[in-house]
């Protein structure tokens, strides 16, 4: 294949390190990210921590959102500063009120972010034959003709499903190798099939270990482009399943706060008051003097260092700005959830969100992952809020939260001597709901609340 010179790398490649800590840190929860940043300063000189006096009454006061952050703006060091810890009130008294139960495995997320994406039933059925044969690394272990053959299905099909689930958080998984698995990786961070980048993945990944120099003359393009493009492949995972981490009874801290203040909902980003984590300015003003006497190789280390200083306090004020986003668009769509009850949860979809927040999809699903939210009904999981469902003519939408519940109260009152069939059921929730939901959806929800069939529910 020839290559031609004007081969040039794309503008992504300014945010490389700034991108890798964001996938980093979005997923965080409050715990994992404490611990994070306290790693974060013992590893570096140009961050610092200010201890808080806990036993302080904690200010509740939310920081207005700042509109419009972007990951390459200069940073103001007046301003960068990261206020973290546990909050105390009263509700603290009792830990155990407090703890949930929190399983999840990778293959539960991303059968969650599918359902989001509203696929059909067929899919969601390929897709969970699929994601039950990925591997610890999150590659699949069978060969699509393989489960074709076993499952009947045409193998074109099954690529279809496969394509859709590399493209979920994390993005690479159900690739077939490490190749297939950097490409899709590249492609969602912007690169195009003519940039360096993909083109070494794609035909030249063999030659990597052969050095800088062999790939130039390969390429036909210099030295320095090389190294740039390798900088951008060494930041991608080649194990995409490796940095999902399932938590199980854990003391859950909640990362936001919905709560009504004055006949008026409002959101707040848990950030409190055990430390607060800033740049350290008065290092580098003693740096500037003698900085250019040091030997290059400590000059340039203490470069390095005050670039991942800037780069993490501005993830972080990322971090906060999506988080906020996100819960104020839950709250718009959900408010009548808290107001009048889990019947009234609507469908929120991750689309419907980022069209909401100017976010991607990707980013939020990796920001709702294992957050949780505190509500006057108790700590939810975020991503409770997000949900697929029906739409009335008139635009006003039902969730399947809610019409599982509808369906409950339904099957409740009915004659035990004479049970609804699913098909009765239905017509029952088209009465009530004005929707017009299949038998076999009816069927879906109702082994999902795991009531028996008519049949197996009939009294004699």
């Amino acid at each position: 294949m020839e290559v031609k010179n004007q081969l040039k790398l794309v503008p992504q490649l300014l945010l490389t390190p700034q991108l890798k800590l964001l996938l980093k840190v979005l997923p965080m929860n409050t715990l994992e990210l404490e611990e994070f940043l306290l790693e974060e300063v013992n590893n570096n000189p140009f961050l610092e921590i200010e201890f808080k006096d806990i036993s302080a009454e904690p200010s509740r006061g939310q920081r207005p959102e700042k509109e419009g952050v972007h990951l390459n703006e200069e940073v103001d060091w007046d301003y960068a500063r990261y206020h973290f810890g546990v909050e105390e009130s009263e509700e603290e008294g009792n830990l155990l009120e407090r703890t949930l139960k929190a399983e999840e495995s990778l293959a539960d997320y991303l059968v969650w972010q599918l359902n989001l994406k509203n696929v059909s039933e067929f899919d969601i059925r390929v897709a969970q034959y699929i994601i039950g044969n990925l591997d610890e690394r999150g590659y699949l272990r069978v060969f699509p003709e393989d489960i074709s053959k076993d499952t009947g299905i045409p193998v074109e099909k099954i690529e279809r499903v496969r394509h859709i689930i590399k493209f979920l958080d994390p993005v690479g998984v159900a690739s077939l190798d490490l190749r297939e698995c950097l490409l899709a990786q590249l492609e969602a961070l912007g690169f195009k099939e003519d940039s360096l980048p993909y083109l070494i993945v794609k035909e030249y990944l063999d030659e990597v270990p052969k050095g800088v120099e062999i790939l130039s003359k390969l390429l036909k393009v210099s030295t320095q482009e090389v190294e740039e493009a390798l900088s951008v492949i060494k930041n991608l995972e080649p194990y995409p399943a490796r940095n999902f981490r399932s938590i199980n009874h854990l003391s859950v801290v909640p990362d936001l706060r919905f709560y009504e203040e004055n006949g008026e909902w409002k959101v707040e980003v848990l950030k409190d008051n055990y430390f607060e984590l800033r740049f350290n300015s008065y290092y580098v003003h003693s740096l500037k003097k003698r900085l250019k006497k040091l030997p290059k190789q400590t000059q340039e280390y203490i470069r390095e260092k005050m670039r991942v200083a800037e780069t993490l306090l501005k993830v972080l004020d990322y971090r906060y700005t999506s988080l906020y986003r996100i819960g104020k668009a839950i709250l718009k769509h959900q408010k009548d959830f808290f107001e009048k009850g889990p019947k009234y949860l609507k469908p929120l979809t991750l689309k419907m969100l980022a069209e909401e927040t100017n976010l991607h999809e990707s980013t939020i699903s990796r920001v709702v992952s294992q957050k949780y939210v505190d509500t006057p009904l108790g700590i939810l999981p975020l991503k409770y809020f997000l949900a697929s469902g029906f739409f009335k003519p008139t635009g006003e939408g039902v969730s399947a939260k809610a019409i599982m519940n509808y369906l409950k109260e339904l099957i409740e009152a009915e004659d035990k001597t004479k049970p609804l069939s699913d098909a009765e059921l239905a017509k029952g929730l088209e009465k009530r709901l004005g929707i017009k939901i299949a038998r076999r959806t009816v069927t879906k929800y109702r082994e999902m609340l795991n009531i028996p069939s008519m049949r197996e529910r009939k009294k004699k």
